[in-house]
């Protein structure tokens, strides 16, 4: 008993001291309030037609209260069903994608919820590894502590890439539909909710048929978590 509580205490000073470690090269929250997006170039001919578009573009700050329902229950049931239940980490989800995985033999399903995201999108790059995901842990959880889940899906939905050069919700919807995020249809929503699996394969100016597929797999999400009936989804 003696000796089991002194490894006790020793492992609890190792695992402190392994998250002090962590973070002593985490970004500063400061960069939260910087453009997440580099500079852009759109190309007119002389009538004012776009005809080339380069580098990225990032559309205005779109407000929570302002987008339809829809989307936001498109983006939830797709990525992150238990997002008003968790604390920024879902066991659940993790233990439902390792199971996945492991009956695939491949990943096929990941367990990262909308506020680790987030945290990605904020302040870390894509370079994937053990002590980044670590971070990635650590920040979700300061977000959680500091924001309203409100605030963290408005930070996502402004921060995420949508493929095509496009991140956030208001450039995504301008790029793909030309229209302001708050007129989004249903199955404009489950479009633009299918992209952020893969933004580039389910692009719908490259790839419309994957694109609808995938749409129409989130119509079925929405049905599954409660957000639309079946009458609904087959209207659509």
């Amino acid at each position: 008993l003696k000796w089991s509580l002194v490894s006790v205490i020793w492992l609890f000073f190792l695992l402190g001291g392994l998250i002090w470690f962590l973070t002593l090269d985490l970004p500063s929250v400061d960069v939260a309030k910087g453009n997440a997006s580099g500079p852009s170039a759109i190309l007119l001919d002389r009538d004012g037609i776009e005809f080339a578009r380069f580098g990225s573009q990032r559309g205005a700050p779109a407000e929570l209260k302002t987008l339809p329902k829809h989307l936001l229950d498109a983006i939830i049931s797709t990525e992150d069903r238990r997002f008003y239940q968790h604390w920024g980490i879902d066991p659940i989800a993790i233990t439902r994608a390792f199971v996945e995985n492991l009956k695939a033999g491949r990943i096929v399903q990941g367990g990262s919820t909308i506020t680790q995201q987030a945290a990605k999108n904020l302040f870390l790059t894509p370079h994937k590894s053990l002590k980044r995901k670590v971070q990635e842990v650590i920040l979700a959880a300061w977000l959680e502590k500091n924001l309203t889940k409100s605030q963290i899906l408005s930070v996502y939905l402004n921060r995420v890439y949508f493929g095509a050069g496009a991140y956030g919700i208001d450039a995504a919807s301008r790029r793909y539909f030309g229209i302001n995020p708050e007129r989004l249809t249903i199955i404009q929503s489950a479009t633009l909710a299918g992209l952020l699996k893969a933004p580039s394969r389910l692009n719908p100016l490259n790839n419309p048929r994957a694109a609808k597929i995938r749409a129409h797999q989130v119509l079925k999400n929405m049905v599954s978590a409660g957000y639309i009936t079946r009458e609904v989804e087959k209207r659509v």
